[in-house]
């Protein structure tokens, strides 16, 4: 098996038995971490405009990946569920949170994230009524788009690309979510397979928002 986890003397780590790709942990007290959360404003951070609710939202991250937007929306001062089918992966954020609530700078944070091992193309009821949803699929990517960097390589090394956008959207509308808010590169405009298209969009520099309106 070439990947497996491992615990490090910095955390748990998926590894690469081939070495290829330098093992892939999390830690929310990273420098850029602490200095993305002390830029945090209703303005500069694209998901905090897009989830367009003053702190104390309650949004569902149904895709939760590495934490790092849940993360960042619980540091604005949301209240964020995190979502993650893949069970590798969810260990992984499990231990990473594990650790944050020992630093008493994220503790306050932390207590604002909750965790479920869960495939969110299915109705995660306690979610019904959310304010927002966020949604960052793994779509097939171009041939001639660059690499992602660094621990986006590994984790989608490990979990493969192509998910389809519209079961996630319909698990959204089902739970009576207002808004969903898919997340994509951002110069990728085909429009997702299978799926509506937005209400609108917002463009950062790597990234853009995909906003849409749920009927309930």
């Amino acid at each position: 098996m070439r990947y497996g986890l491992e615990m490090l003397p910095t955390g748990l780590a998926l590894v690469d038995h081939y070495r290829q790709k330098p093992p892939l942990s999390v830690d929310y007290g990273s420098p850029s971490l602490r200095l993305r959360q002390k830029k945090i404003s209703a303005k500069g951070e694209l998901l905090v405009r897009a989830v367009k609710e003053k702190p104390g939202a309650r949004v569902l991250d149904m895709t939760a990946g590495l934490g790092t937007d849940a993360f960042i929306l619980a540091s604005y001062g949301h209240d964020v569920t995190m979502l993650e089918r893949s069970k590798t992966v969810y260990l992984l954020v499990k231990d990473a949170l594990k650790r944050a609530r020992q630093d008493a700078e994220l503790k306050p944070v932390v207590a604002r994230l909750t965790l479920h091992h869960w495939d969110s193309t299915r109705p995660f009821l306690p979610a019904i009524g959310f304010d927002a949803a966020l949604v960052d699929p793994m779509f097939d990517e171009k041939k001639k788009s660059a690499l992602p960097p660094g621990n986006m390589q590994m984790l989608q090394a490990f979990l493969g690309r192509g998910a389809e956008l519209q079961p996630f959207l319909t698990a959204a509308q089902e739970l009576g979510i207002r808004r969903t808010i898919v997340k994509r590169p951002r110069l990728d405009r085909a429009p997702a397979k299978n799926a509506v298209r937005p209400v609108y969009q917002l463009t950062g520099r790597s990234s853009r928002l995909d906003v849409f309106f749920n009927q309930v």
